[in-house]
C-alpha cells in the first residue's frame, strides 16, 4: 500500500489529474481578459473619445462599443463559470471513485490480516478508519493537483495583471506573502501533531464504546456502569483538551492571515492614490487593480487552506496506512485467486511451532500425521494449544516454524479458493451472519458467481453502469444477483437437491425440530410456490374436519366464521374479519389508516370504540394504579403498560369531566380506539362485551368487507379457501384461535397440527419455509446451540474431504453422543479431525492426540 498520500493519488489517477490540469490551464487566459475588460470599459468605452472604433472590421460608436465590451465580458463570465462547474463535477466524481477504491482496498486488507492480528486490533478501531476517517481523503483527492494549479494560476494571472499596471502596486500586493508563507506553516506544524493525537484518541474512544456495547450484559450484571462512564468521560476530556488547543492555534493562524490580507489595501490606497494624483496612473487602472486584488485574496486564502488541508488529510492517510499494513499480511493472490488445487493425502505436521495466539496458547515442535480417510481426536483443555492446532490444520493460521501439509501441498502457501473448498472448519466460536437461516446454511457454497441473471432494458443499462464504475475503481466485477451456490461442490445437481441435502443434514445434527417450529411461525408468500400454499389449504381442511368430528377438539378452537363472533380473538380481528396486508402494520397502527378512519366515522363505531376504550382504561387504572411494576401482575393481566398508566389516567379524567376544551385530542381518541381493539373477550372479562355489541360487530364486519376490503389492497379478508400471506403458516393451518380460556388448548392443538403435518408429508416443506426465518443481527434470535448446529450444517454442505470440528458437542449427554455419532456417519470415509477437552470422547475415534502446554504428551 502506498505510504504517501500523493503517491497513492498519482499512482491510481495520474491520467485524470493531467486532464484536470489541462482544463485548468484553459481558464488562465479567460480570467486575464476578465481582469482586463473592466479597465478597457472604463478607460476606453466610458471615458474614451475619437469614436467610432473598428472591431473585427465593423465600426462601433461609443454606446454600441460599450454594449459590445459588456457582452464580451458577460460571455467570458459564462465561459469561466462553465469551466469551473465542469472541473468541480469532474473532481468530485474522481474523488468519490478514489475514495471507493481506497475503502475497498482497506477492507480487502482486513480480509488479508492473519487471525492473530485481530487480537491486537478491534472492530471499534478498524470501522471508523474505513468509514469516517478516510472521508476527507476522498474530498481531497480531486483537489490534490487541481486546486493548487487553478488557484495558483489565478494568483499568478492576477499578480501579473497588477504588475503590468504598476510595479509598485504589484510589490504592495505581494508584500505580505513572505510573512504569511513563513509564519503560517510554522504554526501549522503543531496543529498537525495535535491532529495525530486526536485521531488516535478518537480510535481508543470508539474501541471502548464498541467493547461496552459487546459487554453490556456484564456491565449491568456487575453494576460497573459508573466505572465505564468515568473511563469514557476521562477520554472525552482528553479529546476536549486536544481540540481546544487545535482551535486556539487554528484561530491564531486565521487572525494572522486576515490581518496580513487587510494590510495590503492600506498600501493600495496610499500608493495608488498618490500615483493617480500625480497623473502616473489612470483611475480605471486603479479601480481594475483594486478589483483584481479583491479577487486575489480568494486564491491566496484557498492556497493557505489547501496547505492546512494537505497536512490534515496527510496525517489521516498515514495513520490509516500504519494500521492496515502489518508485516505479516497475506498476499493479495491468496485472497483473490480463483486457482484451486485438489487436496489429497495425509495431513502432516512437521516440527511445527506456533505463537501469537491468546496468552499461553502456543505449540512447540509438534510432529504428527493424520492418515487420509481416518477419524482422529485432538484432546486438550483450553490453553493446551488444541485450538491453535485445529486452526493450523485448517490453514487459518500459519506456523512460526515448520510445515503443515496435506499430501505434497503446504497449507500456508495455498489460496482461500483451495482452503475454503477443500477443508471444512467449524470452531467453538462460530459466527452466524445477519440474514435468513438459508443464507447461513448455503454460505459455505458461495465462492464465486456461477450463473449470471438475464437483464434487459433499464436493468441492463444500470448493470453496465455498475460494472463500468467497478472497473474505474478496481473493485470486483462479481454480480451479487447471480446464482452463487456451488452445486457441484455440494455434490448435487440442482437447487432442489441442495434443499433436500440441507434438510437431511439438519435432521442429522438435530436441528430439524427447531427449524420446523420457526417455519410454523414464519410467513410465506404463496406467489413463490403455489403448490405449497395449496398443500397448506388441504391440511387446513383436514384439520377442520378433525376438529369438527372429534368433540374433544371442538372445544379447543374457535375457527373464523363470517356469521359468528370469535371470543378468543381481538375485537379488531372480529370487527374487520381481515388483517393488514402489510405484516409490519400492527393493530395499534390500524386506527391511523385513512380507510379505517372513514369506515369507523361512517358507522359510528369510532365513538363506540372510544367509549369501550375509556371503560377498559378505567378498569385498568382501578386495578393496577397502585400495583408495583415489579410485581408481574401488570404484564400478565393488563394490556396497558406501567409507563402508559399516567397518560390514560389523564385521558380518563378529561373524558369523565365532560370538558369540550381542550378536551380529547385526535391522538387521545386514537389511543382509546387502539386500546379497545386489543380486547379479547374470553381473556379480558371486563364486562364491556354485551350481546348487542357482538351483533353490532358482526353487522359492521360485513359492511367493512363490502366497502373497504373489496376496494382496497390494505387488507386481506379471512377466507377458508384462500391462503392468507400476512398470517403465519400455523395460523393459516388453524384458521382460527385456540381457546384462551382453556389452559391446555394451545398445547393440544399444536400436537394435532404436528400429527396432521406428519401424516400429510408437509413437515419438510414447513422446515424449508423455516429457512427464510431471519436470524437477527449476527444470529441474535437464535440460541447458542442453534448457532453452532447451523455452522455445522454449513460446513457439512461443502462436502469437503477434510473436516475439522473443534469444541462442539463435547459433553456426555445423550444429545451430544447422538450428534457425534451422526457426524461420524455423515463424514464416513473422509478425513475427520475432532477437537475436545473431554478425554473420555477419545475412545470414539480411530486415533488420538493428547496436548499438554503446547506439546504432544500422548498419541494413540
Amino acid at each position: 500500500m502506498e505510504k504517501s498520500l500523493f503517491g497513492f493519488i498519482w499512482r491510481y489517477s495520474a491520467r485524470h489529474q493531467i486532464y484536470i490540469l489541462l482544463i485548468t490551464v484553459l481558464t488562465y487566459p479567460v480570467v486575464y481578459f476578465l481582469l482586463e475588460l473592466p479597465k478597457l470599459i472604463v478607460n476606453d468605452a466610458v471615458q474614451g473619445d475619437g469614436f467610432p472604433r473598428i472591431v473585427f472590421g465593423f465600426d462601433f460608436d461609443q454606446i454600441p462599443y460599450l454594449v459590445l465590451l459588456c457582452c464580451i465580458f458577460l460571455g467570458l463570465v459564462v465561459v469561466s463559470n462553465g469551466l469551473k462547474f465542469y472541473l468541480n463535477v469532474y473532481k468530485g466524481r474522481l474523488g468519490e471513485r478514489m475514495l471507493r477504491r481506497l475503502r475497498f482496498e482497506l477492507f480487502q486488507r482486513v480480509l488479508r490480516f492473519r487471525l492473530p492480528h485481530f487480537r491486537k486490533v478491534s472492530s471499534g478501531e478498524i470501522i471508523p478508519m474505513i468509514t469516517s476517517e478516510v472521508e476527507d481523503v476522498g474530498g481531497f483527492i480531486g483537489e490534490a493537483f487541481a486546486l493548487p494549479a487553478y488557484q495558483g494560476g489565478m494568483l499568478l494571472v492576477q499578480l501579473g495583471f497588477i504588475f503590468m499596471q504598476d510595479p509598485l502596486l504589484g510589490l504592495a500586493a505581494v508584500a505580505a506573502y513572505p510573512v504569511q508563507g513563513y509564519v503560517i506553516p510554522m504554526l501549522q506544524k503543531k496543529v498537525i501533531r495535535l491532529s495525530r493525537q486526536r485521531v488516535k484518541n478518537i480510535r481508543v474512544i470508539a474501541d471502548k464504546v464498541g467493547e461496552s456495547i459487546n459487554g453490556v450484559a456484564e456491565i449491568h450484571a456487575n453494576d460497573a456502569a459508573a466505572w465505564h462512564s468515568a473511563d469514557i468521560s476521562d477520554r472525552l476530556y482528553e479529546n476536549f483538551k486536544i481540540r481546544y488547543e487545535i482551535f486556539n492555534r487554528k484561530f491564531l493562524i486565521k487572525f494572522v492571515n486576515n490581518f496580513m490580507n487587510q494590510l495590503t489595501p492600506f498600501f493600495f490606497y496610499l500608493i495608488g492614490g498618490y500615483l493617480v494624483i500625480e497623473g502616473d496612473l489612470s483611475m480605471g487602472a486603479l479601480l481594475a487593480v483594486i478589483a483584481a486584488y479583491k479577487d486575489l485574496a480568494g486564491p491566496w486564502k484557498e492556497l493557505l487552506s489547501y496547505y492546512q488541508m494537505t497536512a490534515d488529510v496527510g496525517v489521516k492517510y498515514q495513520t490509516v496506512v500504519e494500521n492496515f499494513d502489518p508485516i505479516d499480511i497475506r498476499e493479495t493472490e491468496q485472497l483473490t485467486s480463483d486457482d484451486a488445487v485438489v487436496l489429497d493425502g495425509d495431513l502432516t505436521f512437521e516440527n511445527v511451532s506456533f505463537s501469537g495466539g491468546a496468552a499461553g496458547q502456543e505449540l512447540l515442535d509438534v510432529s504428527l500425521t493424520v492418515p487420509a480417510g481416518t477419524m482422529s481426536a485432538v484432546v486438550g483443555p483450553d490453553g493446551s494449544g488444541r485450538t491453535e492446532l485445529m486452526q493450523l490444520a485448517a490453514g487459518l493460521v500459519a506456523p512460526s516454524s515448520g510445515k503443515v501439509k496435506i499430501g505434497a501441498h503446504e497449507l500456508d502457501r495455498l489460496t482461500d479458493s483451495t482452503l475454503g473448498r477443500e477443508i471444512a472448519y467449524v470452531g467453538g466460536a462460530v459466527h452466524v451472519w445477519t440474514g435468513t437461516i438459508r443464507d447461513n446454511l448455503y454460505y459455505g457454497l458461495r465462492h464465486r458467481p456461477l450463473t449470471e441473471p438475464e437483464r434487459e432494458g433499464e436493468a441492463l443499462k444500470e448493470y453496465k453502469r455498475r460494472v463500468n464504475e467497478a472497473k474505474q475503481t478496481k473493485n470486483p466485477l462479481y454480480d451479487l444477483e447471480a446464482e452463487w451456490e456451488d452445486l457441484e461442490l455440494a455434490g448435487v445437481s440442482d437447487l432442489s437437491g441442495l434443499d433436500y441435502k440441507a434438510l437431511s443434514l439438519l435432521e442429522a445434527v438435530g436441528l430439524d425440530n427447531d427449524i420446523y417450529r420457526l417455519g410454523l411461525q414464519s410467513r410465506f408468500d404463496p406467489s413463490m410456490n403455489d403448490e405449497f400454499a395449496g398443500e397448506i389449504l388441504r391440511v387446513r381442511k383436514t384439520l377442520a374436519e378433525r376438529i369438527e368430528n372429534e368433540p374433544a377438539l371442538g372445544g379447543l378452537v374457535e375457527r373464523w366464521n363470517l356469521g359468528t363472533f370469535n371470543a378468543s380473538a381481538s375485537l379488531a380481528e372480529n370487527l374487520f374479519f381481515a388483517v393488514p396486508s402489510d405484516p409490519e402494520i400492527t393493530m395499534d397502527e390500524v386506527p391511523e389508516l385513512p380507510e379505517v378512519k372513514a369506515f369507523l366515522a361512517d358507522t359510528g363505531f369510532d365513538k363506540e370504540l372510544q367509549n369501550i376504550g375509556i371503560k377498559i382504561a378505567e378498569t385498568m387504572l382501578e386495578l393496577f394504579s397502585n400495583v408495583s411494576g415489579d410485581s408481574g401482575l401488570l404484564g400478565a393481566y393488563s394490556f396497558i403498560t406501567q409507563d402508559e398508566l399516567p397518560e390514560f389516567d389523564r385521558i380518563v379524567r378529561i373524558a369523565k369531566s365532560g370538558q369540550q376544551r381542550p378536551g380529547l385530542t385526535d391522538a387521545d381518541r386514537t389511543r382509546l380506539t387502539a386500546l379497545a381493539f386489543k380486547l379479547v373477550p374470553a381473556r379480558h372479562r371486563l364486562g364491556v362485551m354485551t350481546d348487542d355489541l357482538r351483533d353490532d360487530v358482526i353487522a359492521a364486519r360485513k359492511k367493512f368487507l363490502d366497502t373497504v376490503v373489496k376496494s382496497s389492497e390494505s387488507f386481506v379478508a379471512f377466507d377458508p379457501n384462500v391462503y392468507l400471506p400476512p398470517l403465519t403458516i400455523e395460523d393459516n393451518l388453524l384458521f382460527g384461535r385456540a381457546r384462551v380460556d382453556r389452559r391446555d388448548a394451545r398445547r393440544r392443538i399444536d400436537d394435532v397440527i404436528r400429527s396432521i403435518v406428519e401424516e400429510t408429508g408437509l413437515r419438510q416443506a414447513i422446515i424449508y419455509a423455516g429457512g427464510d426465518y431471519h436470524v437477527g443481527v449476527a444470529g441474535s434470535k437464535l440460541s447458542a446451540s442453534q448457532r453452532r448446529r447451523i455452522a455445522l450444517v454449513r460446513g457439512l454442505l461443502k462436502n469437503s474431504k477434510f473436516t475439522i470440528i473443534d469444541d462442539i458437542a463435547t459433553g456426555m449427554t445423550e444429545e451430544d453422543r447422538a450428534l457425534r455419532a451422526s457426524l461420524k456417519d455423515v463424514l464416513s470415509g473422509k478425513t475427520y479431525l475432532y477437537g475436545t477437552s473431554n478425554a473420555e470422547i477419545a475412545s470414539e475415534f480411530d486415533h488420538t492426540v493428547v496436548l499438554d502446554q503446547g506439546r504432544i504428551s500422548e498419541k494413540g
